[in-house]
């Protein structure tokens, strides 16, 4: 029987397989390669998703970080996942003439700094692009027109070979830039880091949008308050702090028109010091209008929490009751009266010095019926009772008659 010839000992043969299996190796380590990038990009895209997600949780106002707080957020957040050196938010001036560096986060340092202004004069192809372009990628940022011109003064001094950056706008306005700098040999910078550039840009915008709304509410908010305390002043008399003459027409007003509809019962007191004039003549207006401050501290602390005490005018005050009957009116009026006779009342004089005082008052007291059906008629009863309490001979109360 023959021997059979498998052709191993054909060196064409032997040379085939061995190219063969090269080539078999070959293909088996491409697909590792293959199968090793897909596994990068992928790392990439999870990280570049993740980085976008936690950003997008500032532009939503998350917290209440400060604006100086959510791009510090965003800038070191952006530096790590791309593994640049230096990211960076700019902020175009409303004339579009310059660009002021709102934060600047360089990663090998940790550090943060802002401040520094780019004007369009100097970098013109730099602002044009911006204007004119949704990115700049610029891998060899030395010589790419766009950023060539930050060469000598910038590039090279701090070693950037690489820059891209992402316009920042705002219904399709150009606000700012996001600038992404790499240093080193010169990156070329993939379609995802593109897009997570421009990702970046727009949360920037969204959190911008979010610190002028915040900005804006803040702004408003002071400006109602600036408006209730400037409508509290008109309404308060400046010497006592009581309620004034104008806010004392309306709130009575207010009253009568409540009490009359709901059949409610309500008085008006009205006090005015007796001799008063004397105190201003021998111990100064000074001393007058530290007696009247003392004494609406006192009429304050006498009434209920619904009551209110305003200054009619001169030293003349008005109280108005709600839910308070004739007689309740008239037995606080009486209290108030021994109140006032009984306090000392310790002033400043023009010369500096402190004198103690006392003064009386006397007192109309006057409750909605027949007769005084309206805030005014109410006022005219009680002011008739004061001037009757005057002349029945001072510091005393006096009810207002129907009658009156």
């Amino acid at each position: 029987m023959a021997d059979s010839d498998d052709g191993s000992g054909d060196p064409r043969i032997a040379a085939l397989q061995a190219a063969l299996a090269e080539e078999r190796a070959a293909r088996e380590a491409a697909e590792r390669a293959l199968a090793g990038s897909e596994g990068r990009l992928r790392d990439v895209a999870r990280r570049e998703q993740d980085a976008i997600v936690r950003i997008a949780r500032l532009s939503v106002g998350h917290g209440n970080l400060s604006l100086e707080d959510m791009l510090g957020e965003l800038t070191e957040t952006a530096a790590f996942t791309l593994a640049v050196e230096r990211t960076s938010v700019w902020l175009l001036s409303e004339d579009h003439s310059s660009l002021c560096c709102l934060d600047l986060y360089e990663r090998s340092r940790r550090t943060h700094a802002a401040g520094t202004v780019l004007v369009a004069q100097r970098y013109p192809r730099y602002f044009e692009a911006l204007e004119t372009g949704r990115a700049i990628d610029a891998h060899d940022a030395l010589s790419d027109p766009r950023t060539s011109e930050f060469r000598d003064g910038y590039l090279e001094p701090l070693g950037i070979a690489s820059m891209m950056d992402a316009a920042i706008r705002r219904e399709g306005r150009l606000v700012g830039v996001v600038c992404c700098e790499h240093v080193g040999p010169p990156r070329v910078w993939q379609p995802d880091e593109l897009a997570f550039a421009g990702a970046l840009a727009d949360q920037v915008s969204l959190v911008l949008g979010t610190d002028e709304r915040r900005r804006l509410e803040q702004e408003t908010e002071r400006t109602r308050r600036e408006l209730r305390e400037a409508q509290e002043l008109a309404l308060h008399d400046d010497l006592t702090g009581l309620y004034n003459r104008r806010a004392m027409d309306d709130m009575l007003a207010d009253e009568a028109a409540r009490a009359i509809r709901y059949r409610r019962p309500l008085a008006v007191v009205m006090l005015d010091f007796d001799h008063f004039k004397d105190i201003n003549d021998r111990h100064g207006h000074r001393a007058g209008d530290g007696v009247l401050r003392e004494a609406a501290r006192l009429i304050s602390s006498a009434l209920r929490t619904n009551d209110k005490a305003t200054r009619y005018g001169g030293e003349e005050f008005c109280l108005i009751l709600p839910e308070t009957g004739a007689d309740e009116a008239f037995a606080l009026a009486e209290r108030l009266r021994l109140a006032l006779a009984g306090h000392v009342f310790r002033v400043e004089r023009a010369a500096g010095d402190t004198v103690e005082l006392r003064a009386t008052a006397s007192l109309g007291v006057a409750s909605l019926g027949e007769g005084t059906e309206s805030a005014e008629l109410l006022v005219r009863a009680a002011d008739r009772a004061l001037y009757e309490a005057k002349a029945a001979g001072r510091n005393q109360v006096v009810r207002a008659t129907a009658a009156a």
